[in-house]
């Protein structure tokens, strides 16, 4: 959600609100909120700190709690570059956590941030920065 709502709110403030008031009203909500004054620069501020905090979390969670265990039967090199070092979990996050949210959001960008979610992501980050 936090990177999908940053391609929705930084490609939105083109588009007439009046188009979407209406229909999507938690988007206007959003959109509103995040336009007036400098929210849209506190927003993208406090969420790179939730970017950080999630990949950190994500990280750790899927971080082996012993090294020395055969996993699957793959070669220590294999482990050592996939696990110990992480490499495994940067590519799993970057493609499923940020990428596909990314292009769906730039594709659907009024609908991505239609939902009280996204509201909640936009107050939050907003409260960290």
């Amino acid at each position: 959600m936090i990177e999908g709502q940053k391609a929705s709110l930084v490609g939105l403030p083109p588009v007439d609100p009046d188009l979407y008031k209406d229909t999507h009203p938690i988007t206007y909500k959003n959109a509103a909120l995040a336009f007036k004054g400098d929210n849209l620069d506190r927003y993208l501020m406090g969420r790179q700190f939730m970017v950080l905090l999630v990949v950190f979390v994500i990280n750790q969670c899927g971080s082996p709690l012993d090294p020395t265990v055969d996993v699957l039967g793959l070669p220590d090199g294999v482990k050592l570059v996939f696990l110990d070092v992480g490499l495994g979990m940067i590519i799993f996050t970057c493609i499923l956590g940020q990428l596909t949210t990314q292009v769906n959001a730039s594709h659907c960008m009024i609908d991505f941030i239609n939902n009280y979610f996204a509201l909640f992501t936009l107050y939050t980050a907003m409260a960290v920065e």
